[in-house]
């Protein structure tokens, strides 16, 4: 039906169940009508990791709950996960007070703000990721126990995860802005201060209102986008590069026009990544046919306080001191 009106125009909807393979229809499934309360929010990770492993990647919540009105602190608390979710939306029953972050004070309003505005710096990370999910089965959200196998502490872990394989996220899901979080046996970087962790170890954290626990794990090449207020708002800023040493590593950031099916057909621009620890350099090819107005035509690389700027052609690198 919507083939017939809408011709190649992607088709999602949000479901209340699923089943393995629905994934396939444009399928986008939510954790149902649970109730505004801190253990209920503590258990959505729990819900969306089972639902990656399930097949379904595309996972969701009503953030805030949806039966009762949350505290600001609970609610700023689930946008901040919600920024880690493979789909990130609010919602609410009739007759509790909307979700609307203007609603709930200026402090909440700015924490809330922030959380939003990290969600779409992250869009190129985490769409390209969707497009790894479509071509390889790789989950966006993924539980920490795929990437650490071996490590027996994380075989049941619920409260924090993985986007991809480098970003890991522990939001806060608890009243106080107090937890603990582990760190798997490799080195880490605080995503807001690049404070260096070295892993195989817990810690403890105490949060601010508008801060979020989350760490990135050397190797990683992470793009980071400019603010935007839509997903479809282009800009001519550039796209940041945020490098992270201590190992080489990889990453394929993929581009189309957002829309269509186009990208079945080989529609895409792939930007292939590499940072090479030794000799400091970071380089890229891009393929692929795919050159609408959206796509980056410039970026900064940033590794550390150091950063580089450069056009992105077919074919390119940048040495760091």
């Amino acid at each position: 039906m919507l083939a017939s009106i809408r011709p190649n125009y992607r088709h999602f909807t949000l479901n209340r169940a699923f089943s393995p393979g629905n994934q396939r229809f444009g399928y986008c499934t939510w954790s149902g009508d649970i109730p505004s309360n801190w253990p209920s929010l503590a258990e959505v990770p729990m819900d969306l990791l089972n639902f990656s492993l399930a097949g379904m990647y595309y996972g969701s919540c009503d953030i805030g709950g949806f039966q009762g009105t949350p505290t600001k602190e609970m609610l700023v608390r689930w946008f901040q996960a919600g920024v880690f979710f493979p789909v990130m939306r609010s919602h609410s029953n009739i007759g509790t007070t909307p979700r609307f972050p203007y609603l709930w004070g200026a402090d909440g309003e700015a924490a809330m703000r922030k959380a939003l505005d990290l969600r779409y710096q992250l869009l190129p990370y985490i769409y390209s990721l969707g497009h790894e999910a479509y071509s390889t089965g790789a989950p966006i959200m993924r539980p920490l126990v795929m990437e650490f196998p071996a490590d027996t502490t994380v075989a049941n872990m619920r409260d924090e995860w993985l986007l991809g394989k480098g970003l890991l996220a522990a939001p806060v899901l608890n009243e106080g802005g107090k937890r603990k979080v582990y760190l798997p046996n490799d080195t880490w970087y605080d995503y807001y201060t690049g404070a260096v962790i070295k892993g195989g170890k817990t810690i403890s954290v105490d949060k601010a209102l508008d801060e979020i626990p989350v760490y990135v794990r050397a190797g990683t090449i992470l793009p980071v986008g400019p603010v935007i207020q839509y997903s479809e708002e282009t800009s001519t800023a550039p796209l940041e590069i945020h490098i992270y040493p201590g190992k080489n590593g990889s990453f394929k950031m993929v581009e189309d026009d957002g829309v269509s099916y186009n990208y079945t057909k080989g529609n895409t621009r792939t930007t292939a990544w590499y940072w090479n620890d030794v000799t400091k350099t970071l380089s890229w090819k891009v393929s692929g046919t795919y050159a609408g107005k959206n796509v980056y035509k410039t970026i900064k690389a940033v590794l550390g306080k150091e950063e580089k700027t450069a056009i992105i052609g077919k074919n390119g690198s940048l040495v760091f001191k």
